[in-house]
């Protein structure tokens, strides 16, 4: 087991808390302090960027709380955590950005489970530019998630594979109904690399967004996003409106879901 160091803050005091951890990697030993304090809802929706010198940097997605943990290195003194460095804030077209999106959105009534697959995908890669996505279909009545629409250079390739829920950043997306974004996904203990492997496919960065009903809180995919252009990570604006572009998916298909008598044809 490896020792890591969390550095939490705590919004009621305005103060920070550390709280050294074993487990057997980052991410377990986040979800053990964060549990400690009563914050595990934070571990839900966050955006995880993993600096060359090991320190990780994860921000709650939800909250905007900020998170820093890096593996203890025993055979020396450790000090508190290096601070992470504050950008200055940055003028976007974020909400002229969201208004558009909810009237593209407006397209999606009309079109067939089928066709609402790669809708959706094709305006998650047009509001949040990257070099490949793909949507994971759930059968609902197995544990296999399908990838079924894809695009990229390799999409052909990645389309009709088939993983386990629980299984690498997809999977886990489904199996918890959580938002995710890694700026490094060879350094997270919860990538599957076998794909990448397999069809030759270098990854660095993903983004995962679960399409769950709220009305039934049944998962009918994933969508998820490869590689973010100009950028080593997705950020928090960009899990915003993939978020909103899945709850809008996943509103679509429970009515889908409804019509056809709870009972998608496969």
């Amino acid at each position: 087991m490896t020792k890591f160091e969390v550095l939490v803050p705590m919004p009621e005091s305005g103060k920070e808390v550390v709280v050294r951890e074993e487990g057997p990697n980052w991410f377990c030993a986040l979800e053990s302090a964060l549990s400690g304090l009563g914050m595990a809802d934070s571990m839900k929706n966050i955006v995880c960027d993993v600096k060359e010198d090991g320190t990780i940097n994860i921000t709650d997605a939800a909250s905007g709380r900020k998170f820093l943990i890096r593996e203890l290195d025993l055979t020396r003194n450790i000090q508190q955590p290096v601070q992470e460095k504050k950008e200055p804030p940055k003028v976007t077209r974020k909400d002229e950005m969201l208004a558009d999106l909810f009237t593209d959105v407006m397209d999606a009534w009309n079109l067939s489970e089928v066709e609402s697959s790669d809708f959706f995908l094709d305006l998650a890669m047009k509001y949040i530019p990257c070099e490949s996505g793909s949507y994971a279909k759930s059968t609902l009545n197995s544990t296999d998630l399908e990838f079924v629409s894809c695009r990229g250079p390799k999409g052909q390739d990645v389309k009709g594979l088939k993983i386990k829920v629980g299984q690498g950043l997809v999977g886990f997306s489904a199996k918890h109904g959580c938002f995710i974004a890694v700026g490094d996904v060879q350094k997270d203990p919860r990538f599957f690399k076998e794909i990448s492997e397999k069809i030759g496919y270098e990854t660095t960065s993903i983004a995962c967004a679960p399409v769950r009903s709220l009305e039934t809180n049944i998962t009918f995919g994933v969508i998820e996003l490869i590689n973010k252009k100009n950028s080593y990570r997705f950020n928090e604006d960009d899990l915003e409106f993939l978020r909103f572009i899945a709850d809008k998916m996943a509103e679509l298909l429970h009515t889908k879901w409804v019509e056809s008598n709870n009972n998608f044809e496969e």
